[in-house]
């Protein structure tokens, strides 16, 4: 007979994981001010993600963490198991799953799809990311492990079918977002630590946190056909942080698409005209964001973009090291010297329309648009090649 562990249902909080009581498992979760649908409670929903672990003995939860340690894992192994309720976004609901292996505590992430529409997305990032670790084999964005159903049945006796995908989770990373603070003319970047306790980040830091962004997303960069890891948003907290000794950490918690926003000919030279479309929606990008993630739209100081240009460049240097058709970054960073004002103002109004992910994005760039081409002309004067 196969030894049982105990499986512990938790909720986050800013204090911390609490445990599910009687009272606790009545709550609703929280679905924003526009949701429409059925509630979902935290007891059955809970409930119905431990029971989606525990099908064909434990199959998902054993081939999962297989997986993720590469090394076989069987029943066991397992001490206990905790599913905490984590988040509760536009698409997913978070479960953090955190399995006590012996002398070893491994996390993973489950996110739980309700609603039609996100059932489809999230059979669309299974995929998307699928694809995206096998053509590139990197580490920014979460491997998918597991993907199946759970069945809700609330108390009233209603059910609803439940899409669920395991992943790594990214321990110790955290959400990021700029912040006023106090005596500060231009925002800054306070990362959110829940019981921790949020820090703000020195300006060295911030610079390599838009520099390791700025990388990441150009690493994902396809040079044949430019497809891009787009949209992506700092409001949604897609890029997470984590701070070590030896510096900070990124990693992307999502690809919502891929996809190439400008079309290509056969003429060699649009490539150039695709790679700065590239570059230049990048620097726009990284320096908006919400103040503390849902307040009024936010933009970086100008110094963001040596990190923005640094990262870049960095990244489409690997890449031409392994392709010698590509053009190496010196000749890049050329080009990029040569736009005048003019030029990079109507190359921002393309950009714009291009890559507009919400309409009210227009007016707020646009209003920006002059202030940036200045920053930008200026970091690029003092990169060095």
């Amino acid at each position: 007979m196969q030894r049982s562990f105990p499986v512990h249902l938790l909720v986050s909080t800013p204090s911390g994981p609490i445990p599910l009581t009687p009272e606790r498992a009545r709550i609703s979760l929280p679905q924003g001010p526009e949701a429409q649908g059925a509630l979902i409670h935290y007891g059955p929903f809970l409930q119905a993600v431990a029971r989606f672990l525990s099908q064909d003995s434990y199959a998902p939860l054993l081939h999962s963490l297989s997986r993720q340690l590469d090394r076989p894992i069987a029943r066991e192994d397992i001490e206990n198991v905790e599913l905490i309720s984590e988040k509760h976004g536009v698409l997913y609901h978070v479960v953090h799953l955190r399995v006590h292996i012996k002398s070893e505590r491994v996390s993973l992430v489950l996110n739980v799809a309700v609603k039609p529409e996100q059932q489809a997305f999230l059979e669309s990032e299974c995929s998307l990311l699928e694809m995206l670790h096998q053509h590139f084999g990197l580490p920014y964005l979460p491997r998918p492990l597991f993907k199946g159903e759970a069945l809700y049945t609330g108390d009233d006796g209603s059910e609803l079918t439940l899409k669920i995908f395991m992943a790594e989770w990214f321990e110790g990373f955290h959400e990021f977002h700029l912040s006023m603070e106090p005596q500060q003319e231009q925002p800054v970047i306070k990362v959110w630590g829940l019981e921790e306790g949020d820090t703000v980040l020195r300006t060295d830091q911030a610079l390599a946190l838009y520099q390791h962004a700025s990388a990441i997303l150009t690493a994902y960069l396809d040079p044949a056909s430019f497809r891009q890891i787009y949209p992506w948003h700092h409001a949604a907290g897609d890029f997470i942080l984590k701070q070590t000794p030896n510096g900070i950490q990124l990693r992307l918690v999502t690809a919502r698409d891929y996809r190439a926003l400008i079309s290509l000919g056969a003429d060699p030279e649009e490539k150039w005209v695709a790679l700065v479309h590239f570059f230049f929606n990048l620097t726009l990008r990284m320096r908006m964001d919400r103040l503390d993630g849902t307040g009024k739209r936010a933009w970086a100081p100008p110094e963001s973009l040596s990190g923005v240009l640094s990262g870049f460049l960095e990244s489409w240097s690997e890449k031409a090291r392994l392709d010698p058709s590509l053009p190496p970054a010196e000749d890049v960073l050329h080009l990029l010297r040569r736009f005048t004002p003019r030029e990079w103002i109507s190359l921002g109004e393309v950009v714009l329309e291009d890559g507009m992910v919400e309409t009210d994005e227009l007016d707020f760039l646009s209003y920006h648009m002059a202030e940036h081409v200045s920053a930008l002309m200026d970091a690029l004067d003092k990169q060095r090649p």
